[in-house]
C-alpha cells in the first residue's frame, strides 16, 4: 500500500451493549446523559440525566434505570457487561470536563461495552467559542 502511514485499530468483538455517554453545559451546571447509544441512539431514546459530580453509585443506579439494563446485565444466559469499566468510562468523562475549563460539549458514541471491558469507538468534544 503506498501510503504515508497507517492507522492500526483493534477489532472489538463480544459487544453486550452500546452505551452514549454525553455531557453539556446546562445552567444549572454539568448536565451527564448515560444512553443507549450506537446508530439507533435516538430510535430507542432510552437515557438519563445526572448533574455532575456523580459518583460510581450514582451511575450504576443510572444503567440500571435505563430500559437497556437487562442486556447490560447479561440477557438470557448471554454474558453481562463489565458495570466497573462503564463505570471507569463515566468517571474519565467527568474528570476530562472538570480539567477543560473551555469546554461546551463531550459525546462518546457508542462506547461498546462487553463483558471484559468498554472500549470508546467514536467521540465528540466541542469547545466553547470565545
Amino acid at each position: 500500500m503506498n501510503a504515508p502511514g497507517f492507522l492500526i485499530e483493534e477489532m472489538v468483538t463480544g459487544t453486550v451493549a452500546e452505551l452514549l455517554i454525553g455531557v453539556i453545559r446546562d445552567p444549572h451546571g454539568w448536565l451527564l446523559t448515560l444512553a443507549a447509544g450506537g446508530t439507533a441512539t435516538e430510535i430507542w431514546r432510552d437515557s438519563q440525566s445526572l448533574l455532575l459530580p456523580v459518583t460510581e453509585a450514582d451511575v450504576l443506579s443510572a444503567l440500571d434505570r435505563l430500559r437497556l439494563a437487562p442486556l447490560l446485565h447479561g440477557w438470557r444466559g448471554a454474558p453481562g457487561a463489565d458495570p466497573a469499566a462503564i463505570v471507569r468510562a463515566v468517571l474519565a468523562v467527568q474528570d476530562y470536563v472538570a480539567a477543560t475549563p473551555d469546554l461546551a460539549e463531550v459525546e462518546v458514541n457508542p462506547l461498546l461495552c462487553g463483558p471484559a471491558g468498554a472500549v470508546a469507538v467514536d467521540a465528540l468534544i466541542r469547545k466553547e467559542t470565545q
